[in-house]
């Protein structure tokens, strides 16, 4: 596992949250395909660049990006 391959996992799950709005860890997995370790890294990436929050709604937490007009991820 790269640093590299967690930045284009953040990317790939920023850019499904621009486009589909809040998603769960599951939801996102079902989209992907991806390992869930692999999103809960990319997920911890974005986090930290303060890019997403997260809630929760009938015991499921939900992840969504916070205002995202001026980012642009590939």
């Amino acid at each position: 596992m790269l640093k590299k391959d967690i930045g284009l996992n953040a990317g790939m799950i920023w850019r499904l949250l621009f486009d589909k709005g809040a998603l769960s860890v599951r939801q996102i997995g079902e989209l992907t395909g991806r390992e869930e370790k692999m999103i809960l890294y990319a997920i911890g990436w974005l986090a930290g660049e303060n890019k997403i929050r997260f809630f929760s709604k009938r015991e499921v937490v939900y992840i969504e990006l916070i205002d995202c007009h001026s980012d642009i991820y590939y």
